[in-house]
């Protein structure tokens, strides 16, 4: 485009900013971001929210305050993305700050205003405060609330732990829900133990989509938790007979403006022997801590050395140990992740953020996980 003199305006950095943000090119939009300032153009709102969209996938909070504080026009657009942002990265009490200053402000909510805003309330675990938004206050401002908005309050009742309400809710909500809603029980159910009712979701799921390879994931992990192995090996054979395929972890970390790309149990990177010991050697730095590598989720029927070496080298552990090779000492670490961390490298992963003294940031395939000094900002809910 420049070869050709043609130049670019307000309209062409955002989308390139954008781009930066799905793709977690955090070096080439922090480039742009400087580019922007010189030229100019970060005044302009479109550019700003695109900043704030590039920093908020990336993990950068600090950078998008910044950013926000110091915007002179903001837009409904600009709001949103920040009670968005803040929600999706378990910071419900700012994303709820926010949203009474919107208010203040004079800004109309709309409909994906309140999206973020009862997921903040469910980060929170404040059922009463938001039904309120979604019975009264959307209602009262002339908005009529959407699957997503009853989705979050699936989410809000499910993390509380009241998973028979959030059944009912589901049973007595006249809407047609999706497999999204029906995933947010299921994932309550794992992370709460009921197994009833995950069986009867995951049932229900599959009856939507048989081919969901995540539904079976969560099942076998149901299953395992309790112990019920002949429930994971019936799921494991279904997926065998059926053809379903789990999609390969993968891991991607950006250092030095450049993307680098770690899979399970891969060995085919030059340092992948460094990289390997180097997880060794932090996985023995934790134990001392109370790590305990989680088995549940691994095959049941080898060795236990075995099914600690599987765990091991997932690839979220593996990004870290590389970014821990390869940025200065004090510098925070962000990976991106194609599902959902494991319960493992939950685990591990808080530890480990706690003996670097290391913040690290992980976006997985439902949200971002901020780990510091031993906890994440998720509350151990994802």
């Amino acid at each position: 485009m420049e070869l050709q003199d043609i130049i670019p305006n307000e309209y062409t950095f955002a989308v390139l900013l954008n781009s930066c943000a799905g793709l977690s090119a955090l070096g080439y939009g922090k480039t742009l971001h400087a580019r922007v300032e010189k030229t100019g153009y970060g005044f302009f709102v479109v550019v700003g929210n695109a900043l704030i969209n590039m920093y908020f996938r990336n993990g950068h909070i600090e950078a998008t305050r910044a950013l926000f504080s110091n915007m002179i026009c903001r837009d409904t657009v600009t709001w949103n993305m920040i009670i968005s942002g803040f929600s999706h990265h378990g910071l419900g009490e700012e994303a709820l700050d926010v949203f009474q200053h919107m208010l203040a402000a004079k800004e109309q909510p709309n409909y994906v205003t309140f999206v973020g805003v009862i997921l903040a309330c469910g980060h929170l675990g404040r059922i009463e405060e938001g039904f309120y938004y979604l019975q009264h206050l959307m209602r009262d401002i002339g908005l009529e609330p959407g699957l997503e908005h009853y989705t979050c309050v699936v989410g809000l009742l499910g993390k509380a732990g009241t998973l028979d309400e959030a059944e009912n809710f589901m049973r007595s909500t006249p809407i047609t829900w999706d497999v999204v809603a029906w995933r947010t029980l299921l994932n309550a159910c794992n992370v709460h133990r009921n197994y009833g009712l995950g069986k009867r979701v995951a049932e229900h799921l599959l009856q939507l989509n048989p081919n969901d390879v995540g539904t079976y994931i969560l099942l076998s992990n149901m299953h395992a938790k309790v112990k019920r192995w002949d429930g994971v090996a019936k799921i494991r054979k279904l997926l065998r007979e059926r053809n379903i395929k789990k999609e390969p972890g993968l891991s991607w970390t950006e250092i030095r403006n450049e993307t680098h790309v770690l899979v399970s149990d891969d060995t085919q990177l030059p340092e992948t022997a460094q990289i390997h010991e180097k997880v060794r050697k932090l996985l023995a730095e934790i134990k001392p801590l109370g790590y305990v590598p989680d088995i549940a989720s691994v095959l049941h029927d080898v060795e236990q050395e075995q099914q600690e070496g599987y765990l091991s080298y997932h690839s979220e552990k593996l990004a870290v140990a590389y970014a821990l090779m390869k940025t200065p000492s004090q510098a925070p670490i962000h990976v991106i992740k194609n599902l959902r961390i494991c319960d493992d490298c939950h685990s591990a992963l808080k530890l480990i953020s706690k003996v670097t003294m290391r913040t690290i940031v992980v976006r997985d395939v439902n949200r971002f996980h901020s780990f510091q000094d031993g906890s994440c900002s998720c509350a151990d809910y994802w």
